[in-house]
């Protein structure tokens, strides 16, 4: 936390978290703030940690612990400012509280670790038999809208065969979105709505965020990009299902339709071997648009043979990294361009602001060729 902070000015410092336990800020302890660790992924739930050490006052009471907010299901809110602008970033319960007491001295520990709404969702099991032919991303819509949750989502629609659920409702929408590798993962924006993203990866999108710029002097906010890329993953999946007349199986063979992340594609088309494809087990029956669909999202998840891995200065970058987001990367020669955002783990704590990343793509070679666009460009 900041000193502005902690004197009660109301000036706040980039990269600086407010948190809310119980739906007050939880100020009084910011100066017992260790630690707060906020993991995102693009798919399933986000996680946060917060890390407060503890004092035991005159009474011999821990004031911190015994604090009435300090209760497993208490809502979370997390915040960050970067200049005048707060950024939305978590909201959930605490889902396990930690502490621990030395066996010697007056300062012991508190861990709070918290979910996102998705722990909420994982609370009753429900048996409900949705009406046939119905869209499922309808399903979706009534499953969530309980929990205070909009659906964002770049489908028109959506086969299903089962439509019988037996199950939380975490599960029930986790079943589908893992059958056909779909991203699904809750955000808060800007406007208090709190939205569950549920489709492929958003590829084509524009990247809204800075630049990670890596071995660029002052500008430098990248600390280190590390890149492997795994050339044994396929570059189709196939599919047979059964026909509903006649004997004949039915065959299809699914690849990649997601946009390019640079000027050469990650696939193995010019080994000189024989084509790259993987079958699908069986399981969707005769359904074939049911089997293709999940092909074609096996197919894709298995185009991203690149994954970079990272550590960013969160306060120097100025914007929240958050996972299912393109962002462009210089200073890194053939791994220039674009990356897609696989998972991010912000930490606040005495030193900083910082940000352990994975980044994911479909090409093995980027798009940033120009010497104008080169991010040394300016400086050499």
């Amino acid at each position: 936390m900041s000193l502005a902070s902690l004197l009660g000015l109301t000036t706040r410092d980039t990269g600086e978290c407010i948190i809310k336990i119980g739906g007050s800020e939880f100020s009084e302890f910011y100066q017992n703030l260790q630690t707060t660790t906020i993991t995102l992924k693009r798919r399933d739930s986000s996680e946060a940690s917060l890390t407060f050490s503890m004092l035991r006052d005159a009474q011999g009471r821990w004031p911190l612990a015994e604090d009435p907010r300090i209760r497993t299901w208490a809502q979370v809110e997390i915040v960050v400012v970067f200049g005048d602008v707060e950024e939305p970033f978590f909201s959930g319960y605490i889902r396990e509280i930690s502490t621990d007491v030395p066996e010697t001295g007056s300062i012991a520990s508190v861990t709070l670790n918290c979910q996102d709404i998705f722990a909420a969702m994982d609370r009753n099991c429900k048996k409900v038999t949705w009406d046939e032919g119905r869209d499922s991303l309808d399903i979706i819509r009534e499953v969530i809208a309980p929990y205070g949750l909009s659906l964002d989502t770049d489908l028109s629609s959506m086969p299903i065969d089962n439509t019988h659920q037996n199950k939380t409702d975490y599960r029930f929408i986790r079943e589908f979105a893992e059958e056909k590798k779909y991203e699904w993962y809750l955000r808060d924006t800007s406007s208090g709505l709190r939205q569950l993203y549920f489709g492929p990866p958003r590829s084509t999108a524009d990247s809204s965020l800075p630049k990670l710029m890596i071995h660029a002097g002052k500008a430098t906010n990248c600390l280190t990009f590390n890149v492997v890329y795994d050339g044994y993953q396929p570059d189709s999946i196939r599919t047979s299902t059964a026909p509903l007349t006649g004997a004949e199986i039915e065959q299809n063979n699914s690849v990649p339709d997601l946009e390019l992340f640079g000027s050469q594609s990650a696939d193995s088309s010019n080994s000189g071997l024989d084509d790259f494809s993987w079958c699908l087990p069986p399981g969707s029956g005769n359904n074939a648009e049911q089997a293709n669909s999940n092909a074609k999202g096996q197919a894709n998840a298995r185009s991203f043979k690149l994954k970079a891995s990272g550590r960013l200065d969160g306060t120097v970058y100025g914007s929240l990294l958050l996972p299912g987001k393109v962002v462009s990367v210089g200073g890194t020669g053939n791994n220039n361009g674009k990356w897609y955002v696989d998972t991010a783990v912000h930490s606040f704590d005495s030193t900083g602001y910082f940000v352990n990343f994975e980044l994911i793509r479909n090409a093995a070679a980027g798009d940033e060729s120009s010497n104008d666009e080169h991010i040394l460009a300016g400086i050499l």
